[in-house]
């Protein structure tokens, strides 16, 4: 989509106003509080009324939108009109960045985490590989690309040899026989993989926790971990992870033999009536089968329509690797992927190696708010069993390595290097 065609049509301030309006009812009435984390949206709106209603153009409006939002500090905050088809790169290509210096071209962008089966690994893109340019367009810090869903993408790439190449990322598209004007899929890379780095120490990359129920991600995930065998350590890295939900609950368990409590979401609804963690409905199992799906939706979907939940491992038994876990993060370890983290953290049932995790564990949730805008906001808060926040506070590791760009010439991986080495001592 052109930025012409974005930008049209202009909006008039009546509509300009129902929007807001209708924005600001439901961030007063269904965003989450969380600690000193109270927003006056009604306020924060009125202070901008001027400015909103000046910007005309969708792509003003919703620029000064977020602005608005940001002031909130909340993360899962986002203001975009429902034609918009651009998305960050960690779900557009699967991949994330960091700052580095290239010699003599000043500060760019290193790919830091892409993730198996995503479109930039099978473009050939590989960790430590400097971002050059977008499509022809150059992009450096702290300017960050995004990528037009359904539209693949010519990438410029240096590499550690000072070599550079032209990598074509192809996006997915949106079927030949859906509706028309369907949206493209967000990308998918592979949910888990397995390898074994020494003869009794396995390794897991998990990407995110994918599907609604969790039943798919627990699937691969057991196929993953029986393709180790009687691996006696092991390494979970989650740098990168894109989040998820329930789907997790199968890798916590995974830590444990016994079931204890993991944490719990809690709504506005939730907190404004004083539930307590006790009496929120629970999921201690994942689903295996159809009728378990169905038992599922009809629990949550019917029964118990609000989010408000509590998650408690589900009991798996013993395992060879239970106390000789490793954990590696990062800061684009987000959403379920810290909720993991916090919980390996909170009972000491991993050490985690890395760098402090980004601090966005918040339940999200989209609302139209009229003329094809959406708003989104978080919907649910998380909190750990104990009681510790993760939002706006990230989780810390036992072992910090930060990511070294130097490193790019030789792609070593020193984060892994420690976590091979910390577990090796277990």
């Amino acid at each position: 989509m052109t930025a012409k065609a974005h930008d049209q049509p202009q909006l008039d301030v009546t509509t300009v106003r129902a929007i807001v309006k209708k924005s600001v009812d439901l961030l007063q009435s269904k965003c989450i509080r969380l600690g000193d984390v109270d927003p006056d949206w009604r306020g924060l709106f009125a202070a901008s009324q001027a400015s909103l209603e000046q910007a005309t153009s969708r792509r003003a409006f919703e620029a000064e939108m977020n602005r608005v939002l940001a002031q909130g500090r909340l993360s899962h905050v986002a203001f975009f009109h429902g034609s918009g088809s651009s998305a960050p790169a960690r779900y557009a290509i699967n991949a994330t960045f960091c700052p580095a210096c290239l010699d003599g071209s000043g500060e760019r962008w290193m790919f830091q985490d892409v993730h198996p089966g995503g479109p930039a690994e099978r473009a050939g893109i590989r960790p430590g590989d400097i971002l050059l340019g977008v499509n022809g367009m150059p992009f450096a810090p702290p300017s960050l690309p995004t990528f037009p869903l359904g539209q693949d993408a010519e990438l410029l790439v240096s590499r550690g040899d000072g070599s550079t190449a032209k990598c074509t990322v192809v996006l997915p598209k949106a079927p030949a026989n859906g509706k028309p004007g369907a949206r493209p899929p967000m990308a998918e890379p592979t949910s888990v993989t397995a390898s074994m780095l020494e003869p009794d120490i396995g390794y897991l990359r998990v990407a995110f926790f994918p599907g609604v129920n969790g039943q798919r991600f627990a699937r691969e995930f057991d196929k993953a971990m029986g393709s180790l065998g009687d691996c006696r350590r092991l390494i979970v890295d989650l740098r990168g992870n894109l989040g998820g939900f329930v789907g997790s609950l199968r890798l916590m368990s995974a830590l444990t033999p016994e079931r204890i409590p993991v944490g719990y979401s809690l709504t506005r609804k939730g907190a404004d009536r004083g539930w307590s963690r006790e009496s929120l409905p629970c999921i201690d199992r994942l689903p295996e089968g159809r009728l378990d799906v169905l038992r599922m939706a009809l629990r949550f979907l019917v029964l118990n329509r609000d989010r408000s939940v509590r998650l408690v491992t589900e009991g798996l038994g013993a395992m060879p690797v239970h106390g000789r876990v490793a954990m590696l993060i990062n800061e684009h370890t987000l959403s379920a992927g810290e909720m993991v983290a916090a919980f390996a953290a909170e009972n000491r049932l991993a050490t985690l190696v890395g760098t402090r995790t980004g601090g966005q564990v918040l339940g999200g949730g989209n609302f139209s708010v009229g003329s094809g805008f959406v708003l989104r906001f978080p919907a649910a808060a998380w909190f750990m069993w104990g009681g510790a926040v993760v939002e706006g506070v990230g989780v810390v590791p036992h072992v910090e390595v930060p990511a070294h760009a130097d490193s790019r010439k030789s792609r070593a991986d020193g984060q892994l290097a420690a976590a091979l080495e910390t577990v090796q001592a277990l």
